[in-house]
């Protein structure tokens, strides 16, 4: 089997991450054009990304799911206080995200029977990236622009602007102006000669092991993030580090910064954040989850990337099959 080429840049190497491949041209310099944002939205090549309770739109095709977007005149009056955002064009079309109410849910979902508003994080993990990256995209945006209704300085009502990428202060004396956030992390996959390290975390469901990951702290660097992680989590320390690729991971705001460490010994421990830490080697790996031993994180995830590379480098064989043949993930993502 062949092995991924793991020496390419690191733009494609983020690429094949889930969430990662929006190729769209996100228009920045129309935002704060309303002519032409207005003649965008009322465009045939208009396309809507709706969101009801954090939920996308989705239907199974038989060969998994896909994203179902609305043609102009399908939505009835969009929010006049959260009004559609626009994401960008794909050089056909134009996306735009919007949030709807239950009302709004009952007419689309009448309008659409074979599709349903899903959780995305689920949904994903057999999804096309391209649409999977662009639903991300909306609800990445629309819960940013869901937490920050009130100004953060004097509490009055903030009114988006830039087409849904800039929060405005209606309080004239304040005028405060806010832009998307996202939060940070590192998430790293520490391995020691032949071995690799996984964690278990008390609030995930049993069985489930992981690569060890945290927040960037304030005035801290993503290496200084990785060392400290590590050695809060694993009782670890490195000797070195190296950057991956990235992800970006709306549940519900956060950037994936991934990178691989080596450690300077197997010497390891529990923690308040980790209640067991192992070390694997492919072998012991393999055996774990044949045995339903461990479950490991979701392909959709870095995490599961980050440990799937390592394996095929280790062996030459495809971590994603294996976890197929024993009933991992794919089976049971309905209730993990």
């Amino acid at each position: 089997m062949p092995q991924p080429d793991l020496s390419i840049d690191r733009i494609t190497r983020s690429r094949r991450n889930v969430f990662a491949s929006v190729r769209l041209d996100r228009l920045a310099e129309f935002r704060d054009d309303e002519a032409w944002v207005e003649r965008a939205l009322n465009s045939s090549k208009a396309r809507f990304v709706p969101l009801w309770r954090n939920r996308s739109l989705l239907a199974n095709s038989g060969d998994g799911q896909i994203a179902v977007y609305l043609e102009p005149g399908e939505l009835d009056q969009p929010d006049a206080i959260q009004p559609p955002t626009l994401l960008g064009t794909d050089g056909k079309r134009y996306f735009f995200a919007v949030s709807i109410n239950d009302g709004q849910q009952q007419r689309v979902l009448a309008r659409h029977p074979e599709a349903q508003f899903i959780d995305l994080r689920l949904a994903s993990v057999d999804m096309d990236t391209k649409h999977a990256g662009v639903l991300a995209y909306a609800k990445a945006l629309l819960y940013w622009q869901y937490r920050h209704v009130f100004c953060g300085v004097c509490g009055s009502a903030n009114r988006l602007e830039s087409s849904g990428h800039k929060l405005i202060c209606s309080n004239e004396e304040c005028g405060r102006q806010s832009f998307p956030r996202i939060d940070p992390a590192i998430i790293v996959l520490v391995t020691q000669g032949d071995a690799c390290l996984l964690g278990h975390n008390a609030n995930w469901p049993p069985r489930r092991f992981s690569t060890l990951a945290g927040f960037v702290e304030p005035g801290e660097s993503l290496e200084d993030a990785v060392v400290r992680e590590v050695f809060e989590e694993a009782k670890v320390r490195l000797k070195s580090i190296r950057y991956v690729s990235s992800q970006p991971w709306p549940f519900p705001a956060s950037a994936m910064c991934g990178f691989s460490a080596e450690a300077d010994s197997r010497k390891c421990g529990p923690s308040d954040e980790m209640e067991a830490v192992r070390w694997f080697t492919t072998s012991e790996l393999e055996d774990a989850i044949t045995r339903d031993e461990i479950r490991l994180p979701p392909p959709v995830s870095i995490a599961f990337q980050l440990i799937s590379d390592w394996y095929t480098q280790q062996c030459g064989e495809d971590l994603k099959s294996l976890l197929q043949q024993a009933g991992s993930w794919l089976s049971r993502k309905g209730i993990e």
